[in-house]
């Protein structure tokens, strides 16, 4: 296995897991901003209710679910695709192509932390700029 082969795997082991990390904290962020709005599960009666729950942080929930399902319709195909076009660069044996790889899965990743730091924050055209780049 040549250099760039293997460091195409380091790169991407790498970035998977930023990836995945990133996943995971919007899924926490999601799980608060449910307590908070009063959006988990019925029996959880330790939480507030949804008609405690201001105007405000019922939209949060709505901002939280739409960045997990963001992730959903991108996150999980690429880190397929990812891996895929990885195992075809190995066993192909090229050198251009796994440094593509490298910066096209890195600008990727890069654009999905942003968009959903952009999403968070509510700019609008910084996170089309991002979603835009990343595609």
């Amino acid at each position: 296995m040549d250099n760039s082969s293997i460091q195409a795997i380091r790169a991407t082991a790498i970035l998977s897991v930023i990836l995945f990390s990133k996943v995971v904290f919007t899924n926490i962020g999601l799980g608060g901003a449910k307590w908070n709005a009063g959006g988990r599960a019925p029996e959880d009666t330790y939480q507030a209710t949804a008609e405690e729950a201001s105007e405000e942080v019922k939209a949060a929930q709505v901002k939280a679910q739409r960045i997990v399902n963001n992730d959903l319709e991108n996150v999980t195909y690429t880190l397929t695709l990812a891996w895929a076009a990885l195992y075809c660069i190995v066993l192909g044996g090229s050198d251009g192509s796994a440094w593509a790889h490298i910066a096209l899965y890195g600008i990727f990743v890069f654009c999905r932390l942003g968009h959903s730091i952009a999403y968070a924050s509510g700019k609008s055209y910084l996170r089309s700029t991002f979603w835009t780049l990343g595609v």
